[in-house]
């Protein structure tokens, strides 16, 4: 190899070697950036997810204080929760658009500002290594800081902070939610009403509303769906002088309600649906073996779903709501305030003597279709297409109150009505800021 060509290659080396460097160099370089863009965008999911968890967080603050109300109206809106909102100075200070962080020279979050005086509806909670807090202001068509709540609705702002001066706010508007007014002591849905309310004398059925309801309200015994089920159902009234419901006694008591009932009541999806947030909601989710133990009480009422047949024994003073997706079975001597659900199979029965007391209303419908099991394919088939079959292929459900003793059903609307307030607030809207 000549001189020159011995000096070309060298430049050749040279060159490949400094290209090799830039390469690595600019690899190196991107491969940081990277990191440090997995980094950024790593902490702004954390504290994205850390302001949700502030946000339910005080979504379930907001129910549990608007439980405690002392009386149906101040459960029944959001007057006293934005009152205390308010704060000192009587008036909603806090908007979302200037609500901030407050970090010190490190990056580190010490509080937050742009709220006025207004009381935190969740006070500022360290979660991992940040923090969040959150507010309540109403709505944006009740106006932000009007204090009145015309609609069941409400904002709650929540901020979470965390270190290297990260942020992030989300909001939700979040409604009261629960049911349709039920339309009778007793509702069955289906074009056959399979009702036997017993032999006894002693036993007492009344639609009027119990005390300290609402005054002069009266509702049907038992409510039907077409002219068939009422004749079906009231051929099930053996003691016609122990059905009362204001003026009306004995037949007069079971009332065709299909043309006043909520349309959701009657349809086999929506009560699928009604199904899915029960169980969502419910305190318990059980089945036969369940213990009644683990019910709600009258004192401590709880939302219990039960997958399959269930039985509620004698003595046994319960709360709440109950839904049964099986064949329900109470001893005469229980007693139950609130709501009973039997959907799926639609067997209602009460068996043995005893004094036991029913108050708020008892729904039934069979939904499961001809093999009585819910969440199966046959669900909804039936001869109306709308309700499932029983074994025998007509579309039933089924109340059947054979036992002795008192055993009493009556109407509640307190009672319901404290069911619904078991539910968490539905959100409604959803947005990051």
């Amino acid at each position: 190899m000549s001189q020159s060509e011995r000096g070309s290659a060298l430049v050749m080396a040279i060159f490949v070697l400094a290209l090799l460097t830039s390469m690595g160099a600019a690899l190196l370089f991107v491969t940081e950036n990277e990191m440090k863009m997995g980094k950024v965008d790593l902490r702004a999911k954390t504290v994205f997810y850390l302001s949700e968890a502030g946000l339910e967080d005080a979504r379930e603050t907001l129910r549990v204080i608007n439980l405690a109300g002392a009386s149906d109206a101040l459960r029944n809106s959001f007057d006293d929760e934005l009152t205390s909102a308010a704060g000192p100075n009587g008036t909603i200070d806090c908007d979302p658009a200037t609500l901030r962080p407050l970090f010190d020279s490190a990056g580190d979050p010490i509080g937050f500002t742009g709220y006025g005086d207004d009381a935190p509806l969740k006070g500022v909670t360290a979660f991992g290594s940040g923090r969040y807090v959150a507010f309540l202001t109403n709505d944006a068509v009740d106006g932000r800081s009007n204090r009145t709540d015309s609609n069941d609705r409400v904002v709650i702002t929540a901020i979470a902070a965390q270190a290297q001066y990260a942020s992030e706010k989300v909001q939700a508007i979040v409604e009261r939610t629960g049911f349709p007014a039920l339309p009778a002591t007793i509702t069955m849905i289906g074009p056959t009403a399979n009702f036997d309310g017993g032999n006894s004398n002693a036993k007492k059925y009344t639609g009027n509303d119990c005390a300290g309801g609402i005054p002069g309200l009266t509702v049907p015994v038992v409510g039907v769906i077409g002219a068939a089920s009422e004749a079906s159902a009231e051929a099930g009234v053996k003691k016609p002088s122990t059905y009362t419901s204001g003026g009306f006694t004995g037949l007069d008591t079971v009332t065709n309600v299909s043309g006043s009932i909520d349309p959701s009541w009657t349809s086999c999806a929506d009560l699928h649906d009604l199904a899915r947030k029960v169980r969502a909601s419910a305190a318990v989710v059980g089945d036969p073996s369940t213990a009644n133990s683990d019910l709600g009480t009258t004192a401590t009422p709880k939302i219990v779903y039960i997958e399959g047949d269930y039985t509620v024994g004698g003595g046994w003073n319960g709360g709440g709501l109950l839904w049964v997706t099986g064949t329900l079975t109470f001893n005469g001597n229980a007693s139950w305030t609130g709501g009973i659900f039997t959907v799926g199979k639609g067997n209602f029965q009460r068996t043995g003597g005893g004094n036991g007391a029913i108050l708020g209303a008892n729904f039934i419908a069979n939904i499961a279709g001809p093999d009585g099991v819910l969440w199966t394919s046959d669900d909804c088939s039936g001869a109306d297409g709308l309700l499932g079959n029983s074994d025998d292929g007509a579309a039933v459900a089924t109340y059947n109150n054979d036992g002795g003793g008192t055993g009493d059903t009556g109407y509640c609307s307190t009672a319901i009505s404290s069911i619904q307030q078991e539910f968490p607030f539905e959100i409604v809207g959803f947005r990051q800021r």
